[in-house]
């Protein structure tokens, strides 16, 4: 391990991409008393990271060499695998390379290649509909799952040195295999941007009477919210997990039938059993939340 990670010396951390999930990170990092520097194309964010104090320097390219012992991958999925083979390349021995793309598969694959570096996935289950880096707080892990997906090359003191981190950041650290997490976050994350996507479409252009965008109440606005993220960043990430997302939209086309056939069939006592199916799954999820933010 780099000094940093075995206390000789004041940690340090690069952040590549200061968007909203790479910008939260550099400011939680700070706030932790580590060294933050970080690579961002757009200047303007460059200067309000160093405005903030929660970077001391900044490039708008990856440099040749960077004496961290952390790096933070926060780019746009289609640039993710660049960027990981340009970090490998210039971080020295027994630093830790972390990412916070919402597909895993790919990168782990990659990083199982790796020997002196150290690698494990994550994926904070947490953000917004709002993007860059005005919309970064150094608090926006607090209270929600962080999943890491750490390979078999990575050796666990590394996995919790990590680990320890994240849950200082407030998180709730859930360990998952690549391809578990991409199954998984296709269902609850992927999934739920395609529904908001068709149900404003389904409004707009459905060919019904009238103009029901002209009466949408605050339901219609909260569930078609998604629908303001990132366009390029969605279209990345659908393609790039798409095997699991149309295998989650085959599940979520029996349940819509399943629930056709009971409003077809007006089946009043199977209705209210669905209800409390799904209130219960839904208090299940709330409930652990609930639960990690009293811990």
């Amino acid at each position: 391990m780099s000094g940093g990670w075995t206390g000789q010396r004041q940690p340090r951390a690069c952040v590549i991409g200061l968007g909203l999930i790479g910008g939260s990170w550099a400011g939680a990092l700070a706030g932790q008393g580590w060294s933050v520097c970080a690579v961002e194309c757009h200047e303007e964010s460059l200067k309000e990271a160093k405005v903030r104090e929660w970077i001391k320097e900044g490039w708008q390219e990856i440099p040749e060499s960077l004496d961290v012992d952390l790096v933070i991958l926060a780019t746009p999925v289609s640039l993710l695998a660049e960027s990981f083979a340009r970090a490998v390349g210039c971080v020295s021995a027994g630093s830790l390379i972390t990412d916070v793309g919402s597909v895993k598969i790919d990168i782990c694959r990659a990083a199982n290649q790796m020997n002196s570096v150290y690698f494990i996935g994550g994926h904070p289950m947490t953000g917004s509909e709002q993007q860059g880096f005005q919309a970064a707080k150094p608090n926006l892990f607090q209270g929600y799952p962080y999943v890491i997906t750490p390979p078999p090359s990575c050796p666990q003191e590394m996995v919790e040195k990590f680990s320890q981190l994240v849950q200082r950041l407030g998180a709730r650290i859930v360990s998952r295999e690549a391809e578990d997490h991409d199954d998984e976050v296709a269902l609850i994350s992927h999934l739920p941007h395609v529904l908001s996507l068709a149900l404003a479409l389904t409004a707009a252009e459905g060919n019904l009477r009238g103009k029901p965008l002209e009466i949408a109440g605050r339901s219609f606005r909260e569930i078609t919210r998604l629908v303001d993220s990132s366009p390029e960043m969605w279209r990345d990430i659908l393609f790039s997990n798409a095997s699991a997302i149309l295998r989650s939209l085959d599940i979520w086309e029996e349940k819509v039938k399943e629930i056709r056939e009971i409003i077809a069939g007006a089946d009043g006592e199977e209705m209210l059993k669905v209800f409390a199916r799904a209130q219960g799954a839904r208090s299940q999820m709330l409930n652990r939340r609930e639960s990690d933010a009293n811990k």
